[in-house]
């Protein structure tokens, strides 16, 4: 039963709680797969998959998105998991992630439970003819509408509280099937948050509002989703939390994602409350454990070490960090971090494991980032088992309910889990596991190393994912072991000098602690107040992690997943406005509040990830689109559709149609005192918000948000494009950037342009020029949009934007750009039209808008050639555009790796993007 059909079905009978169960039941019931009807040239094929080695685990539940071309796979029915030698068909399951226009599977989403350790293959078998057997013990979930449910998935069962908390748990210990009670290991479960501004819990026991749902359901794996709201005793609520329950056929083990979300209005942006919106003394998820007598504990330490004894009263083990911001003598910021824990032993840098034995009952509990998110505590005080994601005990005396003023030098922030704002979140990631006999402390240890890593440990060749187009028209890159090429030098003079050191070094591209992990800030500071420099943060602007996702596709290389997956995750909590708000855009907006889903990007880096608005030109996704398509990650869909949602409402009122671009601004002689009715800078303000509509349609395949969003901005766009607008910045013909009036841009001539209000880095002149490493964002947009247009048109399902106007926009753009912002004389393009600073050698402004070279010179020649140019001169500067884009792939493909150092990780324009450049120019830069 495919799991919307099965959500709505849940949903129609949310009113009889009989048959809900009956639905849940049948969900679970042994799956015989439908044979689906004939798939035109199609036969039977085989997908090679590979789990990497790693440490050792059983019954570890693994997923994978597998992605698929266009029209390759009609239904998730018609795929089948073998061994890699075909000998044996595996339990599994697949679910549809992701759509074509057309309908086709575009990522199937594979869940299966596997022993991990060493090297294992697997194949996929697709085609008309290939279904699966029906599993001879399903996976079943029982229950009712605002009732418990209960799961079992064979080793376990456990029941999920009203409030979604787990309220009971067993482990068939002697494995007869049945679920004893000695063999009951949990009998009760919470999550509380300790509020430092009335020193009362707040729980998610006490909630009045929780709804407890089935968000997926299989023959393998089923998905249990928690919302409330954390609730004192005397019923006034906090915030809300949101956990999320994983548990999987034939494992022991259940992975919990808790997040605590401050969805409040913020009534005024402009006015920020002394006061902090949020201050937790602490944020706990606890267990009641049973016992039949003293258990025994033992806690992971670092380096291999492991703390063992007899659970008698309180027995801890606390992570605490520093980072300390410092200006020194030659006023420079120096930053640095200190780790350290203590409790039960002592030492730097704890792997977040705890396990209890007692009786017929092992539990452990792992914490994953533990000593990196600090501070955090793992926890036994006799029958209770903690994970205590922000303990009390790193707080100290006093609660600072306020941001400290900035003295001494040394820059200081609330020593409570807190936010500025309305707005904020914060979601941990947690595992227990339910062995049937005492373990090894070194199977634990590996067991806990197996879940930190942040791998991609399941996958297909980078060819195939190259091949299906899922992830861009991308191709093969060099291997991690290359030494030559632009990957490597990515690798050998940005990413090693940048995150391959100490923690305690302090470099920006690493950070650490539970509010910075995965962010990367930026060197020097962003402010200075009372004399102590205020670091700042990038919020991951300008692609973001999509640019390290995709590295890793083309390369195979871990590292670069690893980095775009913690990054993803901090930007998914942190970088994100989670809640309404009003006030800096209540002119635009007509006075109507926005929705949840603004970035906190109000410039390129930001003091503590808190901003007032977005600066639009600084508009992304981070890693969410590509997070999501290729592990499934749920967090990861509800914020892209929080920001999708947000430019949904902004949009209408951002770009408004028509266009109008002032009283004045298009007559002749008034250019030094036009009246624009909204002030734009750069075309990076139109190219970004695009592009993150497109990605929401590249996951969703949503055909009306394409058609109603982003085909506004597009037709905005075609609108500026098309009206006369007065030219002031750099004339070719004299060789001089001045005030006067160049000419008149204007589509009906050819010379049409996305003409700005006044040009972001005009040099002090009233420029509306072109930023070309600004213009490269905008053209790959409408590209993309463009590409995903004829996709729905295919279907009949086209925006209505005409795709004759976009091609000639787009060439006319280029046109542009390349006159008026390419330096021949240095072979590189300015960083503005205005600021003409020569940049030889290919500047890493280049970097954006290559593609557009490369793509635009493909697409021209492809209309030249068919007829469909109705006006070749106007297109002047057309023969350098491959020339151009060749240049830049040589240079590119000989490029020296080792030879050069960044240490300040990646700010964004260092990375060709969209990377689908190297694909277009005919294979890869690095080989």
């Amino acid at each position: 039963m495919p799991y919307r059909s099965l959500r709505q079905r849940v949903h129609a009978l949310s009113a009889q709680p009989s048959a809900i169960a009956a639905v849940l039941m049948l969900a679970c019931a042994p799956h015989f797969a439908v044979a689906a009807g004939p798939f035109p040239g199609a036969a039977d094929r085989y997908l090679p998959l590979t789990l990497n080695a790693g440490p050792a685990a059983s019954s570890v539940p693994l997923h994978t998105g597998i992605p698929f071309p266009i029209g390759t796979l009609k239904s998730v029915a018609n795929l089948r998991l073998d061994t890699g030698d075909g000998s044996r068909e595996i339990d599994a399951q697949f679910d549809a992630l992701a759509t074509w226009p057309d309908g086709s599977v575009k990522v199937a989403l594979l869940n299966v439970v596997a022993d991990v350790g060493s090297a294992t293959s697997f194949r996929v078998a697709y085609g008309p003819g290939v279904s699966r057997k029906p599993l001879v013990r399903p996976l079943s979930v029982t229950g009712a509408a605002g009732a418990d449910l209960t799961v079992d998935t064979g080793p376990l069962k456990f029941v999920l509280n009203r409030q979604g908390m787990i309220g009971a748990l067993w482990r068939d210990a002697d494995g007869n099937g049945r679920f004893d009670s000695d063999e009951q290991v949990i009998d009760s479960g919470d999550l509380v948050m300790l509020n430092a501004f009335d020193n009362r819990d707040y729980t998610a026991s006490g909630a009045r509002d929780a709804v407890v749902s089935v968000e997926e359901i299989g023959p393998v794996r089923v998905v249990l989703k928690a919302q409330g709201s954390l609730t004192d005793a005397s019923g006034t609520v906090l915030m809300k939390y949101l956990v999320r329950y994983y548990a999987s056929r034939g494992s022991d083990k259940v992975d919990i994602e808790t997040t605590v979300i401050d969805d409040r209005l913020e009534p005024n942006v402009e006015l920020r409350a002394p006061a902090l919106a949020i201050a937790a003394k602490a944020l706990r998820m606890r267990w009641n454990y049973r016992s039949d007598s003293a258990a025994s504990y033992r806690f992971g330490g670092d380096n291999g070490s492991v703390y063992a004894g007899t659970v008698r009263g309180e027995h801890y083990l606390s992570q605490t960090g520093k980072f300390t911001a410092r200006t020194d003598a030659t006023s420079e910021l120096k930053n640095s971090y200190e780790f350290g824990y203590s409790g039960v032993g002592s030492g730097s840098k704890a792997p977040g494991w705890v396990a209890v034995d007692t009786g017929k009952r092992h539990m452990m509990l792992m914490v994953r980032d533990f000593w990196q998110q600090f501070p955090n505590e793992l926890n036994i005080n006799g029958n209770v088992i903690t994970a205590a994601l922000f303990p009390e005990r790193s707080v100290g005396a006093a609660a600072d309910l306020a941001m400290p003023a900035q003295s001494g030098g040394v820059y200081k922030r609330p020593n409570t889990l807190y936010f500025h704002r309305q707005g904020g979140a914060k979601t941990y990631q947690l595992r227990l596991a339910f062995g049937n006999a005492v373990a090894a402390s070194p199977a634990l240890a590996s067991m806990n190393d197996s879940y930190q890593r942040h791998s991609f440990d399941l996958l297909a060749e980078r060819a195939w994912y190259a091949q299906s187009r899922v992830f861009g028209e991308i191709d093969v890159g060099a291997p991690a072991t290359a030494t030559t090429g632009y990957d490597a030098s990515l690798m050998r003079d940005i990413y090693l000098p940048s995150f391959n050191h100490p923690p305690e070094a302090g470099k920006v591209g690493n950070s650490y602690g539970w509010h910075d992990f995965g962010a990367r800030r930026r060197p020097g500071w962003t402010r200075v107040e009372n004399g102590v420099r205020i670091p700042g943060f990038y919020n991951d602007t300008h692609v973001g992690s999509n640019n390290f996702f995709k590295q890793f596709l083309r390369t195979g290389d871990q590292r670069w997943f690893g980095l775009a997956d913690i990054a993803t995750r901090n930007f998914m909590d942190i970088g994100v406005h989670h809640g309404p708000r009003s006030g800096y855009w209540n002119g635009h907006m007509g006075g109507r509040q926005q929705p949840a889903g603004e970035l906190n990007s109000e410039m390129h880096d930001t003091a503590d990830t808190d901003g007032r608005s977005l600066h639009w030109g600084h508009a992304h996704v981070s890693g969410l689109s590509d997070l999501y398509l290729l592990t499934g990650d749920k967090r990861a869909r509800d914020v892209l559709e929080e920001i999708a949602g947000w430019w949904k409402v902004v949009t209408p009122h951002f770009f408004k149609l028509p266009f109008s671009a002032g009283i004045e601004y298009s007559l002749p002689g008034k250019a030094g005192n036009y009246k624009p009715a909204l002030y734009r800078e750069a075309e990076r303000d139109f190219g970004w918000p695009l592009y993150v509509m497109n990605e929401y349609v590249r996951v969703t395949g949503n055909s009306d948000y394409h058609r109603s969003v982003s085909a506004h901005l597009a037709n905005y766009l075609v609108q500026r494009w098309q009206t006369p607008l007065w030219h002031i910045g750099f004339n070719p013909a004299t060789g001089v950037a001045s005030n006067a009036v160049i000419g008149l841009n204007d589509a009906r001539n050819g010379t049409g342009y996305w003409t700005m209000s006044k040009m972001d880095n005009h040099e002090g002149a009233i420029a509306t020029g072109t930023n070309p490493w600004m213009a490269g964002a905008l053209i790959s947009s409408v590209i993309q949009f463009y590409e995903q247009d004829k996709q729905f048109a295919a279907v009949g399902k086209a925006s209505g934007v005409r795709h004759d106007q976009l091609k000639d926009m787009l060439f006319q753009g280029l046109n542009y750009v390349v006159k008026h912002g390419y330096d021949k004389t240095n072979q590189a393009f300015y960083y503005s039209e205005m600021r003409r600073v020569p940049r030889s050698g290919g500047a890493d402004h280049d970097h954006h808008i290559v593609y557009g070279l490369a793509y635009l010179d493909r697409l021209y020649k492809q209309e030249l050639a068919a007829g469909r140019i109705a006006h070749p001169q106007w297109y002047d500067t057309q023969p350098q555009w491959g020339t151009l884009a060749t240049r830049t792939y040589q240079q590119l493909k000989n490029k020296p790796a080792g030879k050069g150092s960044q240490s300040s990780g990646f700010y964004g324009y260092e990375m060709i993007y969209p990377v689908d450049f190297f694909q277009i120019m005919g294979g890869s830069a690095t080989q």
